[in-house]
């Protein structure tokens, strides 16, 4: 029996993330209809973050694997920490692209829960959704299910499946939309600087900006007048053209800055091992999983496996409904 995280224990974890929070679901529905009470968003971000942490801890601990061994936590530089903010801060007009795209089919699901939001004291939905959030998801994500992944050595295909799994956690379309993306991005990251800590700084400013917009500006309101517009669907579309060519720009501008992040970082041949070049073989360090060697193909394990395939159908399922009743 292989006695570390691999790609098969990872997805088991995704098994039980799924099943911990359709519980947590239940469990919260059941308790607010029997009680009257209903739990407040930063208790509810609290306990829906624990539900995809506890698993992804319980899983590497059954592995006898050491957390510090599959959560990359090397220190940065000054200049990566500076670069991971102008990094994030390119990304904007890529994730409202594809979440405009997305809400010519779905609504906006954050701007659903603004109104209930902005009631609370923005310094706690700081805490909650600004750090707390991202925190647990670079640690479950970017650290557990990616590190486990990329030891197969298909670090693409690893980038690739972990944000669709980071997305789908989300648990509606919308947010899976640009979740997805995100989540991709900060794969790039992680995968230059060989750490966790520059993509939990840019997670954390990405969703710290967000509150504070919100914050700043009436988004129940402005979401109303538009859904009022005859014309909302051009106007849409048009925002999605402005967009689009906003992201092509500005997410050129983001891949040479997490290109420099990885010379800083010491890691210049960041593009070679993503594939982009096939003459070069990286040799690989059995601690950290890093700069691996090339493996020939009929030994490259399928990422994809039954648990996995389950969690899945599960989590589309729930936002096929979710779609259809809200």
């Amino acid at each position: 029996m292989n006695m570390s995280m691999d790609y098969k224990k990872a997805n088991l974890a995704y098994f039980f993330m799924i099943l911990s929070t359709f519980m947590l679901v239940l469990i919260v529905s059941f308790f607010s209809q029997y009680t009257g009470v209903e739990l407040s968003l930063p208790v509810n971000n609290v306990l829906c973050e624990m539900a995809i942490l506890v698993p992804a801890v319980a899983i590497t601990m059954y592995s006898g694997e050491a957390l510090s061994a599959v959560i990359p936590l090397k220190k940065i530089k000054i200049s990566t920490f500076i670069l991971s903010i102008i990094y994030v801060a390119s990304l904007f007009p890529l994730v409202d692209f594809v979440n405009s795209l997305s809400m010519l089919f779905v609504d906006n699901m954050v701007d659903s829960i603004s109104g209930e939001l902005v009631e609370l004291p923005m310094w706690i939905m700081l805490l909650s959704v600004g750090l707390f959030g991202p925190f647990v998801e670079e640690i479950v994500f970017r650290g557990v299910i990616f590190h486990s992944y990329r030891r197969s050595t298909r670090i693409v295909a690893s980038m690739v499946l972990s944000s669709i799994l980071f997305g789908m956690m989300h648990m509606n379309f919308n947010q899976f939309a640009y979740g997805a993306v995100m989540g991709f991005m900060l794969c790039l990251m992680v995968e230059a600087t060989g750490s966790v800590i520059p993509s939990f700084i840019a997670h954390a400013v990405f969703n710290s900006y967000e509150v504070i917009v919100m914050y700043q500006v009436d988004s129940k309101e402005v979401v109303e007048e538009a859904v009022s517009a005859e014309n909302y669907r051009e106007q849409l579309l048009g925002a999605i053209g402005i967009y689009f060519l906003f992201s092509v720009v500005f997410t050129a501008i983001a891949l040479c800055v997490v290109y420099k992040m990885a010379e800083l970082e010491g890691n210049k041949h960041f593009f070679d091992k993503l594939g982009f070049k096939n003459n070069k073989k990286n040799a690989m360090d059995a601690e950290t999983g890093f700069f691996m060697e090339e493996v020939p193909k009929e030994k490259k394990p399928r990422l994809v496996t039954v648990p996995l395939v389950i969690a899945m159908s599960f989590a589309f399922a729930y936002m096929l409904l979710t779609a259809a009743y809200l």
